[in-house]
């Protein structure tokens, strides 16, 4: 029978390495399409060069959002193994 701390941490696994498929994406999206960098007298703008469908990737909340559910997933880990070092600790 699995436990529900076995259940916690593998979801922790699943869940950080979910963050990290999007932490590729967006890389990916941005080494293959780079931002430019438009000036204009003393102002200046960046915007990517990627395709429509693609430049919600380009996105700084795009990478935090990443960086939270990789965060969120190891911290499900690291909490589960935790608890079940604690549990037999005690011998519980």
């Amino acid at each position: 029978m699995v436990s529900s701390l076995e259940t916690l941490t593998k979801s922790g696994a699943m869940v950080s390495s979910a963050g990290v498929a999007l932490f590729v994406a967006f890389v990916a999206v941005l080494l293959i399409f780079p931002v430019v960098k438009e000036c204009n007298n003393e102002k200046c703008s960046f915007s990517s060069s990627a395709p429509e469908q693609l430049k919600p990737i380009v996105q700084p909340g795009f990478l935090a959002l990443s960086l939270v559910i990789i965060a969120s997933g190891v911290l499900m880990v690291r909490y589960g193994r935790w608890r079940s070092s604690k549990k037999t600790e005690n011998g519980a």
